[in-house]
């Protein structure tokens, strides 16, 4: 006769028996003998069974499929399952075990996965053709991937990746309340993403979203997922499922609301909530479906308008906490008469201001109307519109070099559009003079911690770099780097200029990669819509091909080109990178997206920009391999050496 647990005890036999696992087998005895006495035994017949010399106990009705199966048979590590070798148990539940396994055979050979394993019954190897089929339609950063299915001697078997990270509540323990916001908007993207496509999670929980080293969320585990309004097993997780689930009634995004509610508040014990964040909780794990939030993106709202200071929608109705959040928000103003002749002054600097910047914009439209007006269509470079306005922005820097305008700001502001115009048309060299002028000047009028010295040393640093000049660009990011906040779009581009320094200096890969990983994490959290955040997208796809593992750099170009329609601001020549790279890379649409990116470059900056040259120079190697007179078309378009003749 199969043992019962009694219902009231599942949440505190759940964690204890999560925690249980994750202690070595020689400790568990002893950790036992120091847990509540009413735990003892359904935690030791729990992991008996675990260890398959006893029977697991049923932990309510809704759980019979996984009180009638027989114990697991233990793997061993070094065993071979499909084209994979065990190396070590990573985890287990009633349904699976998973295991860290290397790819010993096939062109994927080395690489690690996790190996999820169901237990022998015909039912869990069914689910776990649904798990494969739910996930082979999932491509998200935070999602962890599918790689590979199949069956060994009966045995099923799932590959995914191999997550080298902690359960959310503990790696974001030290972290401020802030930042553990913050990440756990991560959560919600994924999930978000996964709603988009009709699936429901069904089970989150902390153990199923690790947090790596790089900050980067990964959810796993969609075992007991489904298709919305679609049936899956009537499994969950004992005190953490939402209450339609433990009825056994239908699931809907609501039930994955509930889950997330869960999650928020293990991330953030109750004594670190403020009130507000109280409130998102418990409307998240309401009692009626209805009374949750509508769906993830309202939660996720929710969660901004904390890390804004705004009201949240959970306190609509607190009059009091409003107002409080609008004098947090704006808490200097409130002082009282002093409060009134500082407004005042304000008001009269502002317009003042106001006045000064409507000026420099004047001036900086006017430079730029001019400098058009001037491209003679009978000069000899008027075939070449790029040369022409190169020959003028060499002529037009020159006059503002000799007489720059009194005012320093809208000085600056002509520097900033002549350094960005000529990096635009590949002169570096100029470029960067210009840059390092405009760059010395703020700093002596600001200092390094002003944002617009700031921004004038990062926008120094690319054409620094395109220059050759790797000693000066770790330099001026060193200096950057102790000015820098942690967090922002700057310290995202700083990142990432980093690895393109690393690259050119010959690091390692495992450098280069934790470097943009850590871009991402900080373009994700603090400027999703930047267009750096799809660059850095390409980067990592670019890097990662260089190290064999293909099948990573399509999906990470992928996520490139899911970026880029929201990119700000969009960039026609990136686009057309990364759909040239994703064609290198010999993705199905190949053709399709060499055809784009020629019609994005000819409608943009043209086939001979010095940016999209190696990326047209390998297009052009590949059409000589299949169709060399169009090969030789495009490279005398775009400049380049035709196919070699052959002999």
């Amino acid at each position: 006769m199969t043992a019962r647990i009694d219902p009231a005890l599942w949440p505190r036999v759940s964690a204890a028996f999560d925690a249980a696992l994750e202690l070595p087998t020689t400790e568990r005895e002893r950790w036992l003998r120091e847990q509540s006495p009413d735990l003892v035994e359904p935690l030791r017949t729990m992991l008996q069974a675990h260890d398959g010399t006893a029977e697991l106990p049923a932990l309510s009705a809704l759980h019979e499929l996984q009180s009638e199966l027989p114990p697991v048979p233990l793997a061993r590590p070094g065993q071979r399952i499909g084209p994979y070798r065990l190396i070590e148990r990573l985890g287990g539940g009633g349904m699976a075990e998973v295991w860290g396994a290397a790819q010993v055979t096939g062109p994927m050979a080395g690489r690690h996965v996790a190996l999820k394993l169901p237990r022998p019954d015909p039912r869990l190897g069914e689910r776990l053709r649904d798990e494969h089929a739910l996930l082979l339609g999932m491509e998200h950063p935070h999602i962890a991937r599918l790689y590979d299915a199949g069956e060994d001697q009966g045995q099923a078997w799932l590959a995914l990746e191999w997550i080298n990270g902690q359960p959310i509540h503990r790696a974001l323990a030290d972290q401020p309340v802030r930042q553990r916001l913050v990440t756990f908007l991560q959560v919600l993207d994924a999930v978000r993403y996964a709603h988009a496509r009709l699936v429901l999670h069904a089970d989150l929980k902390p153990a199923n979203i690790l947090v790596g080293p790089d900050g980067r969320v990964k959810l796993l585990d969609f075992g007991i997922a489904r298709l919305l309004h679609g049936t899956g097993p009537r499994a969950f997780t004992p005190g953490l499922a939402a209450p339609e689930q433990q009825r056994g009634e239908t699931l809907t995004v609501a039930t994955d609301v509930y889950g997330l509610g869960g999650v928020l508040a293990a991330v953030v014990p109750e004594a670190q909530r403020s009130r507000a964040l109280a409130a998102v909780i418990a409307r998240a794990q309401a009692e009626l479906p209805a009374a949750r939030y509508a769906n993830v993106q309202a939660l996720a709202d929710d969660i901004h308008r904390l890390l804004d200071h705004r009201p949240v929608a959970a306190m609509a109705g607190a009059r009091t906490y409003q107002l409080l959040c609008g004098l947090r928000r704006h808490r200097w103003p409130v002082l009282g008469v002093v409060a009134l002749c500082a407004g005042l002054a304000a008001a009269l600097w502002q317009a003042d201001n106001a006045r000064r910047e409507a000026h420099r914009a004047e001036v900086a439209n006017h430079y730029l109307l001019d400098l058009f007006k001037t491209l003679d269509r009978r000069a000899p470079d008027a075939a070449d519109p790029a040369a022409a306005l190169h020959r003028l922005l060499t002529e037009r820097a020159a006059r503002i070099e000799a007489a720059l305008p009194e005012d320093p700001d809208t000085a600056d502001a002509l520097l900033r559009i002549t350094a960005t115009l000529h990096d635009y048309l590949g002169d570096a060299r100029r470029s960067r003079e210009l840059g390092e002028r405009r760059y010395e000047a703020l700093k002596a009028r600001h200092g390094l911690r002003n944002e617009r010295t700031q921004l004038a040393g990062m926008a120094l640093v690319w054409p620094t770099l395109a220059g050759h000049d790797p000693g000066a660009a770790r330099r001026l990011l060193d200096e950057l780097n102790t000015a820098l906040p942690d967090r922002g779009l700057m310290r995202a581009e700083w990142l990432l200029a980093r690895h393109e320094l690393r690259e050119r200096e010959g690091a390692p890969a495992e450098e280069r990669e934790a470097l943009l990983r850590q871009a991402l994490v900080r373009y994700a959290a603090d400027a999703p819509d930047d267009s750096g955040h799809a660059a850095t997208w390409l980067a990592l796809s670019e890097l990662l091909a260089t190290t064999g593992r293909t099948p990573e750099a399509l999906a990470a170009v992928d996520q490139a080109l899911v970026q880029v329609p929201r990119a700000q601001p969009y960039i026609a020549s990136d686009h057309a990178r990364q759909l040239l790279h994703r064609a290198s890379l010999g993705a199905p649409s190949a053709t399709a997206d060499e055809a784009q990116a020629l019609q994005l470059l000819r409608g943009s900056v043209g086939l001979r920009a010095p940016f999209v040259r190696r990326a047209l120079t390998a297009l052009v190697a590949r059409r000589c391999r299949v169709d060399a007179p169009a090969a030789n078309a495009l490279a005398s378009e775009a400049g380049l050496p035709g196919c070699a003749p052959v002999p």
